[in-house]
């Protein structure tokens, strides 16, 4: 018999009119959990008598907005103010990833791009 694993963090959230919910500044803190890093989330929404369970990686912006992918949400029922459970599975941090690269991809995913001098340009 496989043995149930924990989820890093666990915490409901109320979904927005754009299928976002916020996730929680002191979990990413807790987690050491940065802008640019993605999540492996599972949620749950009671759908009648059942739960019902969708998978989905979602990557942190400066904000803590995730969106739940259209077609999950569409599939699971799940609409405006529908309350969600939301299971952090894994983590997957740019720094384990990318080491020094994750700063230049950090400033890039919150400014959307960078200028370059000629010699920059074989540098980066």
């Amino acid at each position: 018999m496989k043995e149930a694993k924990e989820p890093l963090a666990k915490f409901h959230a109320k979904i927005t009119r754009g299928g976002q919910f916020t996730f929680p500044i002191y979990t990413r803190i807790y987690h050491n959990l940065d802008v640019g890093d993605y999540v492996e989330l599972v949620i749950r929404v009671k759908h009648g008598g059942d739960v019902l369970r969708g998978l989905f990686v979602a990557r942190l912006v400066d904000k803590g907005n995730i969106t739940i992918p259209k077609g999950l949400r569409d599939e699971m029922g799940i609409k405006k103010d529908t309350v969600v459970e939301v299971l952090v599975v894994r983590a997957y941090r740019l720094k384990d990833l990318l080491g020094d690269r994750s700063d230049l991809i950090k400033q890039l995913s919150l400014s959307k791009y960078k200028l370059l001098s000629q010699e920059g340009e074989f540098h980066v």
